[in-house]
């Protein structure tokens, strides 16, 4: 009988003790399931705060990129706006030097507009601007006094793309020499005539209203 209490106290004992271990570990189980809980819920939040990121970010560079492409579009446009409004002609003639005597350096002004197609010629400073892209020929023809020379280029944004000379240093008479050029300008370039040198004394050019003129001319040829 005494026997019998021994192991059954001691059956009593293992049991409690196992109740406490399984108690234990129970509560060992909660902590570490609130534990990955929180740390889940932490990755959670991480996540969408950087996908969140992620997306702005994407949504920035393909605005930027549409507005790259707006503005392309947008130039492509004005440019085929310009050239389905081109005009047939392109033309312009002027003469009646501002200076006879013109210096080194110097850009010819030709003070009478006798033709301006398209508005390009500007006779206050000497520029023809060209209005399109393309092939243009232009023309210079200028009356030499005897014992004179000078010394000119064709000019396309002071750039020369033909030099030439008229002597008449051996001459006993004026003569009248032209001379043409062509060349592609593109849109709102300007071309010019250069003065590279000339005589210094007296007059180096001569005009008569009725017989002998300076001029410079040119026109459009076609667009390219």
């Amino acid at each position: 009988m005494i026997r019998l209490e021994i192991s059954v106290e001691a059956m009593k004992k293992e049991i409690e003790e196992s109740r406490n271990q399984v108690t234990t570990t129970l509560g060992n189980l909660q902590t570490e399931r609130s534990t990955w809980k929180e740390t889940l819920l932490t990755m959670k939040d991480a996540s969408i705060t950087a996908l969140d990121t992620a997306i702005q970010e994407a949504k920035t560079q393909v605005q930027e990129e549409l507005n790259v492409l707006a503005a392309e579009k947008e130039r492509w446009n004005k440019d085929l706006t310009e050239r389905v409004r081109m005009p047939e002609v392109v033309l312009f003639s002027a003469r009646r030097p501002k200076h006879y005597t013109p210096a080194s350096g110097q850009t010819m002004i030709f003070t009478e507009i006798i033709l301006n197609k398209g508005d390009a010629c500007n006779k206050e400073n000497g520029v023809f601007t060209a209005p399109y892209t393309g092939v243009y020929t232009f023309t210079v023809q200028f009356c030499v006094n005897p014992g004179k020379h000078v010394d000119f280029a064709f000019m396309t944004n002071d750039k020369p793309f033909k030099k030439t000379r008229i002597n008449r240093s051996s001459s006993s008479s004026f003569s009248c020499s032209s001379f043409d050029a062509m060349t592609i300008v593109n849109m709102n370039e300007n071309v010019k005539i250069k003065i590279i040198a000339s005589s210094s004394s007296g007059n180096t050019f001569f005009e008569s209203n009725s017989n002998y003129w300076n001029t410079f001319s040119g026109h459009f040829i076609q667009a390219i």
